[in-house]
């Protein structure tokens, strides 16, 4: 399957959710983190944090393990790894968007402790990695 960038795309029935995957993630835009995965793993990665109830209100979040690691999902604007997804909605038109989330850098990219312990009982983090993210400190995911 083909996604278009800068269009919604409606994910029934895996998911009543709808998806814009915007370009501002992928054009190299200064400011902006670069997601570094296909416009279908970042759907996927989506799907996945909405299938699996890894929301908080009016935000999503993601990661792609591999088995034993995460992978990279994207680079931030400093061109270090990113290996976590923050999807976002306005609630108002139920149409999300999302990017890869810097937690080092920017504090409202954390995810809650709910959502932290939920991927804990889930094995694709570690109990010291709940510390270190909700701290905003480097740490090997």
């Amino acid at each position: 399957m083909s996604y278009k960038l800068d269009q919604n795309i409606d994910l029934s029935p895996r998911t009543n959710a709808t998806y814009f995957a915007s370009s501002v993630h992928r054009n190299r835009q200064p400011n902006k983190s670069q997601w570094v995965i296909s416009v279908v793993q970042e759907v996927e990665c989506f799907i996945e944090s909405q299938i699996n109830n890894w929301i908080e209100g009016i935000f999503s979040w993601g990661m792609i393990s591999d088995g034993n690691n995460l992978i990279v999902l994207g680079k931030s604007v400093y061109n270090e790894e990113l290996k976590l997804a923050k999807f976002v909605t306005k609630n108002d038109d139920g149409v999300w968007h999302g990017y890869p989330a810097d937690f080092c850098k920017n504090f409202q990219d954390r995810p809650g402790i709910k959502i932290l312990q939920k991927w804990r009982n889930c094995g694709h983090i570690e109990k010291h990695h709940i510390t270190k993210i909700r701290q905003g400190k480097t740490c090997s995911l």
